[in-house]
C-alpha cells in the first residue's frame, strides 16, 4: 500500500502548499453533495470514444491491435443501439505506437481504414513513445513522421457539432509542451469566446498535474497551469495507464481532467496489472463520451476485455463551466467511499497452477467505490512466507473471485489474512482462515 499512501500523502501537501494555483477545492470543497445521473430524457447530439497508449509494435496479431479494431466494432455497435446513432470522433491521447516506427503507424492507420465509418473524426496526438525510433536524431523528425503517415499536423483544433475539440502534441523535444503554450492559449480563447459556458475538450498525452489517479507520477505541469484558467475544459490524457475504473480517474477542480486508461494494458502504482503476478489477468478499456446541446456530459467506461461497461463509472456532469457546481471533486468522491466488505460466509482455498505455484482463491470485497488492494499475509506458525498488497481486480467488469499467485510454498498447512483496502484507502475488516497446501 506504500505506493497509494504516498501518492494520496503528497496530492494533499501539494494542495497545501499551493493552494488556489493547484486548485485547493478539489480537495477540501463540499462533501456529501450527490452526483448526478443521465436524466431519462437526455438526449446527445455528439458522441465520440476516447482511449490511449494502444503501444502498437507492428505485429496485427498483437492483442492491442486486436482491441483497437474492437474499440471501433464496439463502440458503432453501441451507437447503433442508441436513438442518435452518430459515432463522431475517436480519440487517442498519445502511444498509439511503442516506438514511432513506420510499420506500427502502418497497422494503426491499416486497422483505422478498415473500420472507421464515413462520419467519424480520427482525432490523435504525439505521447512519448512516438519519438523513441528518433530519439538519436534531431527531434523534429518525429513531427515528419507523424505528418507523412497521419496525413494531418501534430496540434488541431477542430470544432464537431458546435463543440471545440483542442488535440495538442507534445512539443518537438518528446517530452514538454513549452514550445506550445502560446499556440495552447490562443486556441483556447478562441474557443472559449463563443460560448463562455460550454464545454470545450481538449486532449494530450500525460495527465495535468495533481488532478487524476496517476497525475502526481506522470503529470505535466505546463499544461495545468495553462487549463487552471478555463473552468470550460473538460481535458482527456493518458501516459499513466491507470486504470478508468478507479473513480480518482475523473477530477474537479478549476477544470475537469478525465484520465483515458490504456487500450493495451491498465497499471496502477504497484506497476503494470497482468495475470501471472497480479489477480486481474488481462486489462484494457475506453471511455464513451455523449453530450447533449446544453452542454451536459455523460462518460461511460467500457471494459474492452469483456465488452462490457463499468457500472460504477457511470458519470454524469452539468454546468461544467462552473467550478461550484463541479461534483466530482477529489473531495467529494472520497466522502462516498466506503470500505469493502467480504460476502457473508467469504472463505479462502488453495490451488496449485500448472507450475506448481500455490495460488489462493477467495470473493472479491465490495464497497461504494469497490476495492482497490488486498493487502495479504501468509503465515506458517510465526514464520511469514508470503507478504504483499496485490491490485484488485476492479479493472474487468466481469470481475469474479480473485486469485493471487503466492509463488512455491511447500506441503504444510498455512494461515491466511487478506484486509481489503478502498481506492481511497480505507481499509475494510480482514477476512482470515486456513489452506492445506
Amino acid at each position: 500500500m506504500a505506493g497509494l499512501f504516498f501518492e494520496q500523502f503528497l496530492f494533499r501537501f501539494i494542495t497545501a502548499v499551493f493552494g488556489v494555483w493547484i486548485g485547493i477545492s478539489s480537495v477540501v470543497s463540499g462533501t456529501g453533495k450527490a452526483l448526478p445521473a443521465a436524466p431519462d430524457g437526455f438526449k446527445p447530439v455528439l458522441r465520440f470514444v476516447v482511449t490511449s497508449d494502444v503501444h502498437l509494435d507492428g505485429d496485427p496479431e498483437q492483442a492491442a491491435a486486436k482491441r483497437l479494431a474492437e474499440l471501433f466494432a464496439d463502440s458503432y455497435a453501441y451507437a447503433d443501439s442508441c436513438e442518435y446513432k452518430g459515432l463522431d470522433a475517436v480519440i487517442v491521447a498519445g502511444d498509439y505506437a511503442t516506438s514511432g516506427a513506420d510499420k506500427e503507424y502502418e497497422l494503426f492507420n491499416k486497422i483505422v481504414n478498415e473500420n472507421i465509418r464515413e462520419g467519424t473524426e480520427l482525432i490523435t496526438v504525439l505521447g512519448n513513445h512516438e519519438f523513441i525510433s528518433y530519439r538519436d536524431e534531431d527531434p523534429t523528425v518525429t513531427y515528419d513522421a507523424y505528418r507523412r503517415n497521419m496525413g494531418q499536423d501534430v496540434d488541431r483544433h477542430l470544432v464537431i457539432n458546435g463543440y471545440h475539440f483542442i488535440a495538442c502534441s507534445y512539443s518537438d523535444d518528446g517530452k514538454t509542451f513549452d514550445s506550445k503554450k502560446e499556440w495552447l492559449t490562443s486556441e483556447l480563447d478562441a474557443a472559449t469566446a463563443q460560448d463562455k459556458d460550454k464545454p470545450v475538450f481538449v486532449i494530450q498525452h500525460p495527465h495535468p498535474f495533481a488532478t487524476v489517479f496517476g497525475s502526481v507520477n506522470w503529470g505535466d505541469l505546463t499544461v495545468r497551469s495553462i487549463y487552471s484558467k478555463y473552468p470550460q475544459i473538460v481535458d482527456f490524457s493518458g501516459h499513466s495507464h491507470y486504470s478508468i475504473s478507479d473513480p480518482r480517474s475523473i477530477w474537479q477542480g478549476s477544470f475537469t481532467a478525465v484520465g483515458t486508461g490504456s487500450l493495451s494494458a491498465f497499471m496502477s502504482n504497484r506497476n503494470y496489472i497482468h495475470g501471472d503476478e497480479d489477480a486481474p489477468g488481462e486489462s484494457g478499456g475506453f471511455w464513451i463520451v455523449e453530450a447533449d446541446e446544453a452542454g451536459s456530459i455523460r462518460l461511460r467506461a467500457y471494459d474492452i476485455v469483456s465488452h462490457m461497461f463499468f457500472e460504477k463509472n457511470d458519470y454524469f456532469l452539468t454546468d461544467v463551466a462552473k467550478v461550484s457546481a463541479h461534483r466530482y471533486t477529489w473531495g467529494n468522491m472520497k466522502s462516498f467511499d466506503t470500505a469493502p466488505v467480504f460476502p457473508d460466509g467469504a472463505q479462502i482455498t488453495a490451488e496449485k497452477d500448472d507450475e506448481g505455484n500455490t495460488v489462493l482463491v477467495f470473493p472479491k470485497a465490495d464497497g461504494y467505490w469497490g476495492a482497490g488492494d488486498y493487502k495479504i499475509s501468509v503465515s506458517a506458525g510465526a514464520n511469514e512466507i508470503y507478504a504483499d498488497t496485490v491490485i484488485s481486480n476492479y479493472v474487468r467488469a466481469d470481475a469474479g473471485d480473485m486469485r493471487v499467485n503466492i509463488g512455491s510454498a511447500g506441503s504444510g498447512t498455512y494461515s491466511v489474512k487478506i484486509t481489503p483496502y478502498s481506492p481511497y484507502a480505507k481499509g475494510g475488516k480482514a477476512l482470515t482462515g486456513s489452506v492445506t497446501i
